[in-house]
């Protein structure tokens, strides 16, 4: 049992006994709240979209009947009149914010000392669900949940200390400690007038004695840019570094993210397979050849290979999966909404006034990636399904992805399996072409990319169509992206 529901059972035995339980903090090292503050990252703000249900919480953790709410009420009163399995009708709470008592449990909220959104921008961002369910629920340090005047709490709103402190003076010291135990134990960055705020109110305060906090289980926020083409107030950054943190990427050779560039359906498959796989990679070589454009020695056959077998991806018409060409945005719908129904299925509803440029192909599925909050399209309103996603957009598709859902376990693959090798799938290598082919020689792009696709994997651009190397044959063709 976490340590403050163990002092809010206490709470319930003492109160028919009118024993006053007195809280204490949690046992650890002594230091002073400067030294934790040197420790904590000093970064901006993240921009990603904030939602208060990315935070689940008021949870009963130990099952005892009492969910966080109430063990907080429970523990924070002297006496409580209570009712079994967990009715608080009446207790007294004093509100350290501001001195004021209570008796009515309406008449005070219990505050995260780190507001949920000020957790969020900090470094929740990257977090997965369950740990910014142990965050909105933590009982185990005093210092995060404390009962306090209502009407306190919502002027508080999600404000750090550099823009807002309690009513009582008195107390602004214990407060600017405490927010700093409690950053330190979730490993959170505090943005750079915050750290000014807090290191002139510590140092008035004659830097106060702290205890070093258990950590709560989370990583620290990645610090700065981790890719020479995305500066560090880039405005996809918070979401570029996280897919960098969470191995789904390494970026390219050259040290870059080349963030406008389109990501091609290889590069797609790769990233679905590092997310669902913890950022690894598939070991082993590649048995299993699903297109004929995709050979068993192809750098990404074995992620191609995993995303048709789950049923992801069915490939082209023409039976090929033209590694090389790029994601359009409703095709990147697809794909995810795909990834989602093998946890829970995500319906089939088409919305065509939700976007002008909808209805399509996949107007179902770009609904779906709409209602998530996935995606809000373009300013002007329109979502531009055949627009080719670039990768810091696909950045944002998958962080937001993952606040909105968190990696689920991988989809089953179904056969044939990854794992073993089969020729019934195994197409013959075509002739090479050489170069035969220039780009007048198709009416359009989407032409010109399938050829591309389908000789490329074999022989190269054998006939000169990528001119500056980045995948998109002939783009100068109409169609192109």
């Amino acid at each position: 049992m976490a340590k403050r529901g163990a002092v809010a059972l206490l709470a319930v035995l003492c109160a028919a006994l009118g024993v006053v339980v007195v809280r204490g903090s949690a046992e650890a090292a002594p230091t002073t709240a400067t030294a934790l503050l040197a420790e904590l990252p000093v970064l901006a703000d993240s921009a990603a979209p904030y939602d208060r249900d990315l935070f689940e919480h008021w949870i009963d953790a130990d099952h005892d009947g009492c969910d966080t709410r109430r063990e907080v009420l429970l523990a924070e009163s002297p006496t409580v009149a209570f009712a079994p399995p967990c009715t608080i009708a009446a207790g007294s709470w004093t509100s350290w914010y501001d001195g004021a008592t209570w008796t009515d449990p309406s008449d005070v909220d219990i505050d995260h000392l780190v507001p949920l959104q000020e957790a969020w921008r900090s470094g929740a961002w990257a977090w997965t669900p369950s740990q910014r369910r142990d965050f909105a629920n933590d009982l185990d340090i005093d210092e995060s949940l404390a009962a306090v005047t209502d009407s306190v709490n919502q002027s508080k709103g999600s404000r750090d200390p550099a823009q807002w402190l309690p009513p009582d003076a008195g107390v602004h010291c214990r407060y600017a400690t405490e927010w700093v135990v409690v950053k330190h134990r979730w490993r959170l960055a505090v943005d750079p007038a915050e750290h000014a705020a807090l290191t002139d109110l510590l140092a008035t305060c004659g830097d106060p004695a702290a205890t070093a906090p258990p950590a709560g289980g989370t990583p620290w926020p990645p610090v700065g840019s981790p890719f020479t083409d995305v500066p560090d107030d880039h405005p996809f950054v918070g979401d570029i570094a996280w897919l960098a943190a969470t191995a789904i990427t390494g970026g390219y050779a050259d040290g870059g993210f080349h963030p406008a560039a389109p990501v091609s359906r290889q590069a797609m498959a790769a990233f679905l397979y590092r997310y669902s796989h913890d950022g690894d990679d598939p070991t082993g070589p590649c048995t299993v050849r699903w297109f004929p454009d995709v050979p068993t020695s192809a750098t990404f056959c074995a992620h191609i290979a995993w995303l048709a077998g789950t049923g992801i991806t069915g490939g082209y018409a023409d039976g090929g999966f033209h590694p090389t060409a790029p994601v359009s945005r409703q095709a990147m719908a697809a794909f995810l909404q795909r990834y989602r129904d093998a946890a829970e299925p995500t319906g089939d509803t088409c919305s065509p006034g939700l976007f002008p440029d909808l209805p399509g192909v996949f107007c179902a599925e770009v609904t779906w990636l709409a209602a998530t909050g996935i995606t809000e399209g373009y300013a002007d309103g329109t979502f531009r399904p055949t627009t080719a996603v670039s990768r810091q957009a696909m950045a944002a598709f998958l962080h937001r992805y993952d606040a909105a859902f968190g990696p689920s376990d991988p989809p089953v693959v179904v056969s044939p399996p990854t794992t073993t090798t089969t020729t019934s799938t195994t197409a013959p290598i075509p002739p090479n072409p050489g170069d035969t082919k220039n780009c007048g020689d198709f009416a359009t792009w989407s032409a010109a990319q399938a050829w591309f696709d389908f000789y490329e994997p074999w022989y190269g651009d054998v006939a000169n169509l990528d001119g500056d190397d980045d995948g998109i044959a002939c783009e100068s063709l109409p169609g192109a992206p």
